[in-house]
């Protein structure tokens, strides 16, 4: 290695995790110069004693080309310097507008683009696995409503529904996360979701534990190995790990590991993860997270530095020597972990899927933090400004909350009192132009617009309707389609929209669904206050109407007798 204070300085990405700050840390103990970066204002990595400079750069989900063009000039502009994607959101613009251009790929310290594509598609790396003979859940690969009621049949409950990729290649780059279906209603629910930004693939739900082996590779040939278990996940029915220990490397999955790495070609960091019932023996691959991992501070505790493992590779060509890392290492990320706490203690968590801890066990676990092997993700003695801005950052976000509940309940309140039958017999004039909006526009307000335009064919007011979900275009819910058709309506060209400004503005009275509703649209549209309503109160029973989404056809039934008596005294006033 180059002597210290010589070596090619290093400008990390996503500032604001807690891996970053794991990186950031390692390498700059080591004396390498560490520049963070992040679209956050002010992103924990920047608090690091070892961050010689904090930038901020576009949000690389919502203003992709920005991000991308704003690499290339810090690129340009340092010469000898390395990129550091840290997670998939900075990662794959950078992958996809670089792949064609070598010269500056090879300073992003990411894999090759051909290998890190096989692992960011959920279906090829499923088939890539197979062929090298490593145990998977059985799988289906759907890509149309059509290949999913073909394989029906075949599916016992509850399935695994992934996202093909973890996000969605939509202009809108929305993140997509792994759901559960029980039945065969809610999978299609689901699948009619992700298909409209992603293929899925559809697996068995298997129980056991979760492993991960963490490893750097050289042309397809493992040189280091870690491994982890899964102690605590958020959610608790599989999510993100808070609570992890470093356990040793079960041989059986290093190989599957090795096979898969080798297949790949693969070159840099990445962890393989597994499932391993340890009753039976048998294991599952889950995927492989081609990038640093969210449990990268364990591995860094327990002395497996695979920051300054990954620098070697990149600027000598080669992968370091260092000592094996040491066992029964325990780290927490606190914030996650706080929320774990309180999901067990309110049992938060689909129990079909999972077995709770009792409270006893929960509190048990916490006092580990009191052994001399247990640390954390952010704080830290030999760092400790970013430890202690996490920590007061949960502090306020606890007191937010709190203060919050008692907010909302106020506010809440004072909205269900304003929707009164005066107010409503002001705004709902012969010629209104009426706006109705739940979330997603495709249960509740669409069904409103339906039956609008149904009951009201020939009145001079005017309806439309739209969602706060990021993404229009999409069919009413087929649930809720089947309801309507049997009512009468016509409903087969619907599609929805997003909530916008011109909308707003050109509304004289705006429905919404729930008092959350009338605050958030408020809030985004200040000027429309005075004439957000809620939807319920038109017919004077419940004010409220709930979200049905993927709740009992029961739920379904209700709101659409809600939506009707609303619609049905809608007709009325503008009658009147």
């Amino acid at each position: 290695m180059k002597p210290e204070g010589t070596q090619a300085p290093v400008l990390v990405l996503d500032g604001d995790t807690l891996p970053a700050l794991a990186i950031v840390r390692s390498l700059g103990r080591k004396g390498v110069p560490v520049i963070v970066a992040s679209h956050d204002d002010k992103p924990i990595c920047a608090y690091s004693r070892y961050a010689t400079t904090s930038l901020k750069y576009p949000h690389p989900l919502t203003a992709t080309d920005a991000y991308t063009a704003w690499v290339r000039r810090v690129l340009a502009d340092n010469p000898g310097a390395l990129v550091l994607p840290v997670t998939e959101r900075t990662l794959v613009p950078l992958a996809r507008a670089l792949r064609n251009e070598s010269e500056l790929y090879q300073r992003v310290m990411m894999a090759e683009p051909q290998a890190l594509e096989t692992v960011l598609d959920k279906a090829d790396i499923a088939e890539l696995a197979r062929a090298c003979e490593v145990s998977l859940p059985r799988s289906w690969s759907v890509a149309s409503m059509e290949q999913l009621n073909i394989i029906l049949a075949e599916l016992s409950y509850p399935v695994v529904i992934k996202p093909g990729r973890s996000i969605s290649d939509s202009a809108q780059r929305l993140p997509l996360t792994v759901r559960y279906a029980h039945s065969e209603e809610q999978l299609k629910n689901y699948c009619a979701e992700f298909l409209q930004e992603v293929h899925v693939v559809l697996q068995e739900y298997f129980t056991g534990e979760g492993f991960g082996i963490e490893l750097i590779a050289k042309d397809g040939k493992v040189h280091y190995a870690f491994q982890h278990q899964r102690l605590h996940e958020m959610p608790l029915t599989g999510g993100g790990s808070s609570y992890r220990m470093s356990t040793e490397i079960d041989q059986e999955l290093l190989q599957a590991s090795k096979r898969l790495i080798k297949a790949l070609s693969w070159q840099g960091v990445a962890m393989v993860e597994f499932k391993k019932n340890l009753d039976t023996g048998r294991y599952i691959f889950i995927e492989i997270n081609g990038r640093f991992w969210g449990s990268l501070p364990l591995a860094t505790a327990a002395g497996a530095d695979f920051p300054w493992l990954l620098y070697g590779l990149y600027t000598q060509g080669a992968v370091p020597d260092i000592p094996d890392y040491r066992r029964g290492v325990k780290v927490r990320k606190l914030s996650a972990d706080l929320g774990w706490l309180e999901a067990v203690i309110r049992k938060d968590a689909d129990q079909r899927l999972v077995s709770i801890p009792t409270k006893k066990q929960a509190l048990a676990d916490w006092l580990d933090i009191f052994t001399p092997k247990h640390y954390f993700d952010a704080q830290s003695l030999s760092d400790i400004k970013p430890g202690w801005i996490d920590f007061v950052r949960i502090i306020k976000s606890y007191w937010k909350r709190v203060s919050g509940i008692f907010a909302e309940k106020r506010e809440r309140a004072a909205i269900l009192a304003a929707s009164s039958p005066e107010r409503y017999q002001q705004l709902l004039t012969p010629d209104a132009r009426v706006l109705l909006v739940c979330y997603g526009n495709i249960n509740r307000s669409a069904l409103a617009h339906c039956l609008a335009n149904h009951l009201m064919p020939e009145k001079t007011a005017q309806f439309r309707s739209s969602g706060f979900h990021p993404v229009g275009g999409r069919p009413m819910d087929h649930r809720m389609q089947a309801l309507a058709k049997n009512g009468g309506l016509s409903v087969d060209a619907f599609r929805s929209t997003v909530i916008s400004e011109e909308q707003v503005n050109w509304a004289d009275v705006i429905f919404v669904m729930e008092a959350e509703q009338v605050a958030k649209i408020t809030q985004r549209y200040p000027k429309c206050g005075n004439k957000v309503l809620l939807l319920g109160g038109v017919a004077g029973d419940e004010k409220e109407i709930m979200d049905p989404y993927n709740k009992a056809e029961a739920v379904y039934r209700h709101v659409y007798k809600q939506i009707d008596r609303a619609v049905a005294a809608i007709a009325k006033a503008v009658d009147s």
